[in-house]
């Protein structure tokens, strides 16, 4: 009789026989996105236009220069030793020329606010760059965990195929001697066929991850990647208490909506401000062709006479502001809630991937070792044989779907509470 040969539960969850692939690094993977994701490049433009919003704001306004033209037409009377000389009524056309400048001067402290109403506002889109950052990194690192899952997934389904051909070779073999029945050999080719189609669905998995990766590196869809790492045990996370404090300081959309409203609070005081009037400096040059060529100084001033519409753009700022607020609140109320979630979900999926590797896969490999020590003698049905390798095949998946499940959360937990959580 052909003699079975079980792997050993280690063998079972690494490769056998590995792929020759090469290897696919995530930190190489990082870099790349960062420096050609479109998102990526579309955010660090827009950062890059805000950061020259601020000195715009701060400047004064382009001066005026005045040049003018005048021919008035004068009266003429000449009289010499009593006699006139002209006709009454005569006129005579004088030119005269100017030039001028005039410069517009806000009230003080106008320019100032909105200087600092810029550089909150291209605060909030440099933390929105990171933002698309973080998130870009947590797709990319989603992607590689489910491409990661699908080959050691396929290498278990693999395993699992080896030992239920020798199954099957043995009750073909039982079943030519007179030992077995046609029933046993067609149940063990059953099997067989339920794991092709299994193998099947994980390698449409990691086609898939492979498509998404491509995408997210702005590669061609069907551009080659490579083998990604065996994924590491679960670590331990920091506390509840430690998640929420990063989250609070580093997540970057909840620092755009803080710099939102440092930008509204500005602005209200701004409105303020436009109870105060604006100024008009001018200075000119005038000549006639005389000697009486005359300088002229002028200083010209709004009068805040529209004191309702003022009143109603301070109600405006108000209303915006705390509209702010109230959006700033409910985000970390939100990202909090997440926080939570993602961090319950990783410390799960952390005990599931123990209890599996501790407890359950050995049960399961020993129950399987038994029944086909039992199988050898005739004291095990060939159902009972494949009920437990097919319980072994279970708690191998799961086991590494929770380990996969684990990182991802963690990318999640990452990119939620904006900094980096590696031990």
């Amino acid at each position: 009789m052909p003699r079975i040969c079980i792997p050993a539960f280690g063998v079972l969850l690494t490769a056998v026989t590995a792929l020759a692939e090469e290897p696919l690094s995530l930190a190489v993977l990082i870099a790349e996105a960062l420096e050609h994701n479109p998102e990526i490049l579309r955010a660090s433009q827009t950062w890059e236009a805000a950061k020259t919003k601020p000195p715009q704001e701060n400047a004064l306004p382009d001066p005026m220069l005045q040049v003018g033209f005048e021919r008035n037409p004068v009266l003429v009377r000449e009289f010499i030793g009593g006699h006139q000389l002209t006709e009454p009524g005569m006129l005579e056309r004088m030119n005269m020329l100017s030039i001028g400048l005039a410069q517009e001067f806000p009230y003080p402290g106008k320019r100032r606010l909105r200087g600092q109403i810029a550089e909150k506002n291209a605060a909030g889109a440099g933390a929105e760059l990171r933002a698309v950052q973080r998130s870009l990194e947590a797709q990319l690192k989603l992607a590689y965990y489910d491409l990661a899952y699908s080959y050691q997934a396929l290498e278990v389904v693999n395993s699992t195929h080896r030992v239920l051909a020798d199954f099957e070779a043995t009750t073909r073999a039982r079943y030519r001697v007179g030992e077995g029945t046609q029933q046993e050999v067609l149940k063990a080719q059953v099997e067989l066929s339920v794991l092709i189609q299994r193998r099947l669905v994980f390698e449409n998995e990691r086609e898939a991850a492979s498509t998404q990766l491509n995408g997210l590196l702005n590669r061609p869809p069907e551009a080659s990647l490579g083998r990604p790492d065996t994924l590491p045990p679960p670590r331990p996370l920091p506390s509840l208490e430690t998640l929420f404090s990063l989250a609070r300081d580093h997540n970057p959309l909840l620092q755009r909506r803080q710099r939102e409203v440092e930008a509204a609070q500005l602005q209200v005081a701004l409105m303020k401000k436009e109870y105060r009037p604006d100024f008009n400096l001018s200075a000119g040059w005038k000549t006639d062709g005389s000697l009486d060529d005359y300088f002229q100084v002028m200083v010209e001033t709004q009068l805040p006479l529209q004191r309702q519409r003022r009143q109603y753009g301070v109600q405006e700022a108000l209303a915006q502001l705390e509209a702010a607020r109230q959006t700033r609140s409910a985000a970390e109320q939100l990202l909090l809630a997440l926080v939570r979630t993602l961090s319950s979900q990783a410390t799960a999926s952390s005990r599931l991937v123990e209890l599996y590797t501790s407890a359950l896969i050995p049960q399961a490999r020993f129950a399987l070792e038994a029944a086909l020590a039992g199988y050898r003698v005739g004291k095990v049905e060939l159902l009972m044989l494949l009920d437990n390798a097919r319980a072994l095949l279970e708690d191998e998946l799961m086991t590494q779907d929770q380990l996969a499940t684990h990182h991802r959360a963690l990318a999640q937990l990452e990119e939620a509470v904006g900094a980096s959580l590696e031990p």
